[in-house]
C-alpha cells in the first residue's frame, strides 16, 4: 500500500480521495469478504483504474494479503512487518561491540538477555501487586481487571468503554432452545453486526469476530453481557495467554522434561558468567604463558563444561 500513490499517479493520489478510501477498505478486517471485493470494484471503477495493471494483480492476490480473509485466523501475536526482528536489533545495539571477541559477545548477549528477562519480572510484578483504573461501572470490566495482564486489559478496557456509549439494539430475534439472534447497532461504524447468544451456556459469538482473531470479545458481546447480567468473563473467553497466570504455567522441553524455574537458571547462568570471567583472564595472559596458567586453562574449561551439561 505504499507503493499505492505512485502506481496510481500523482493526479488520482493528490486531488482525489482515491488513497484515503482505499487503505478504509483495505485495512477494515470487518467487511466480509463479499462486501470487500464490491467496495474494491466500485472505488476503481468510479476513478476509471479498471485497466491498472498493478492494482489488478494485486486484487487477484486479495487472498494473501487482505485482512478480511483472515478474519478466522487467530492473528493477536502477529506482526505484519518486520517490526519484531528490528526491534530486537536495536535492543541488541545497545549491548554489541563490532570489535569484541567471542567471548565478549556472549557475555554482552548473555547480559542483555538478563535484561529482558528483568523487565518480564517486573511486568509480572506489576500484574500481580496491581490493579488498573476502571472506566466504566461494567462488572465485566471490574472482573476483566484482575484476570487479565494490565496491558492486555487495556485493549479489553477500550471495547468496554465504547460498549456503553456507541451501541443500541438493531433487531432481535426471540430464543429458540435458549439461542437468540440479537442485533446491535454501532454508530461508529454504521454498520449493524449480529450477536448469537446462548442463555443455557451464555456462549455468544458477533459477525464482527474480534474474538476470532485477536482473543478479546468485542464491544457487542459486552453489551449482550451486561444486559444478560452476566458479571464474569466465561472461561471459554479467557485465553490463558493474556491472563496474569500465564507466568506461572509450568514449562516443558520438546521430551516431556520439566524446564527449570527462573530462579534456578538465573543462579546458573551468574555462576556461568563468573566463570566466563575466568577464562577471559586466562586467555589474556596467553603471551607470557607458562605451566601454571596451563593448568589453570585447563581447570577453567573443566569448570565450565561441568557447568553447561551438569
Amino acid at each position: 500500500m505504499q507503493k499505492l500513490t505512485n502506481k496510481v499517479g500523482p493526479v488520482i493520489s493528490k486531488e482525489t480521495d482515491f488513497v484515503s478510501r482505499l487503505n478504509a477498505i483495505v485495512w477494515d478486517a470487518e467487511l466480509e469478504p463479499r462486501e470487500f471485493e464490491e467496495k474494491w470494484c466500485q472505488l476503481v471503477n468510479e476513478h476509471n483504474l479498471e485497466g491498472n495493471s498493478w492494482l489488478s494483480t494485486m486484487f487477484r492476490k486479495r487472498r494473501k494479503w487482505i485482512p478480511t480473509y483472515f478474519r478466522d485466523v487467530p492473528m493477536g501475536c502477529l506482526l505484519r512487518t518486520t517490526q519484531r526482528s528490528e526491534s530486537q536489533n536495536n535492543f541488541f545495539k545497545r549491548f554489541e561491540n563490532a570489535h569484541g571477541t567471542l567471548v565478549e559477545f556472549l557475555m554482552r548477549f548473555q547480559s542483555a538477555i538478563d535484561v529482558q528477562r528483568h523487565t518480564q519480572k517486573q511486568l509480572d510484578r506489576n500484574d500481580d501487586c496491581t490493579l488498573p483504573q476502571l472506566a466504566t461501572s461494567l462488572k465485566l470490566e471490574a472482573h476483566a481487571s484482575k484476570v487479565y495482564t494490565n496491558l492486555c486489559f487495556l485493549d479489553f478496557q477500550v471495547e468496554a468503554s465504547a460498549s456503553i456509549c456507541s451501541l443500541s439494539v438493531g433487531g432481535f430475534t426471540p430464543p429458540a432452545n435458549g439461542v437468540e439472534l440479537i442485533g446491535i447497532a454501532d454508530a461508529r461504524t454504521q454498520k449493524t453486526y449480529q450477536v448469537v447468544y446462548n442463555s443455557l451456556t451464555n456462549d455468544a459469538e458477533c459477525s464482527c469476530k474480534l474474538f476470532n482473531r485477536k482473543g478479546i470479545i468485542c464491544r457487542h458481546i459486552i453489551w449482550v453481557y451486561s444486559g444478560k447480567q452476566v458479571h464474569t468473563l466465561p472461561d471459554k473467553y479467557l485465553l490463558m495467554r493474556w491472563t496474569k497466570n500465564a507466568h506461572k504455567i509450568r514449562l516443558y522441553g520438546p521430551h516431556g522434561e520439566l524446564i527449570e524455574d527462573f530462579d534456578a537458571t538465573d543462579l546458573r547462568k551468574m555462576e556461568m558468567c563468573k566463570l566466563w570471567s575466568e577464562f577471559y583472564v586466562t586467555i589474556s595472559v596467553l603471551k607470557n604463558v607458562s605451566t601454571k596458567d596451563i593448568t589453570d586453562l585447563v581447570d577453567t574449561l573443566k569448570q565450565f563444561r561441568v557447568k553447561l551439561n551438569p
